[in-house]
């Protein structure tokens, strides 16, 4: 069975490149543009992983998403990813702090990429998953990774 993950992206180039990659190891994925669709979806799915974008633009931020998250009795085991890609000078100089702050409100992994790297996006992913919820393990080791 695959698992199934919602990424909460903004900006709809990442999300391609996320859902793109991820969904050719054999993952679920469900892309969404903003916080309250998420928030939405979250309450009628089960998901197996939630990856949001560090700097939310379109209302709310990643630190109201992540809390609501971690409050919610029936999700707050699922791990949390925040995702930076492309991260301008004031993220870079900013992300020590938000990394730290992520941590503590319950993130499970704080992912930062000059330039989306799909094989190593793929594998830090298939660390916080349950075995058996995909192929990701068969696909990286075929491709000598």
């Amino acid at each position: 069975m695959a698992a199934l993950i919602i990424a909460l992206l903004e900006h709809s180039e990442h999300g391609a490149q996320v859902a793109g990659c991820l969904e050719q190891v054999g993952y679920e994925v469900v892309v969404v543009g903003s916080y309250p669709r998420a928030k939405a979806i979250l309450q009628e799915h089960t998901f197996d992983l939630i990856i949001s974008d560090v700097h939310l633009e379109n209302g709310g931020s990643v630190f109201d998403f992540l809390k609501w998250v971690k409050s919610e009795p029936v999700l707050h085991s699922i791990p949390f990813v925040l995702l930076s890609v492309q991260p301008t000078k004031l993220a870079k100089y900013l992300a020590d702090g938000v990394q730290t702050a992520a941590r503590m409100f319950g993130a499970a992994k704080y992912i930062t990429m000059e330039e989306f790297a799909s094989a190593d996006f793929v594998q830090q992913i298939g660390e916080l998953l349950p075995p058996g919820r995909s192929t990701v393990s068969t696909i990286v080791t075929e491709r000598g990774d």
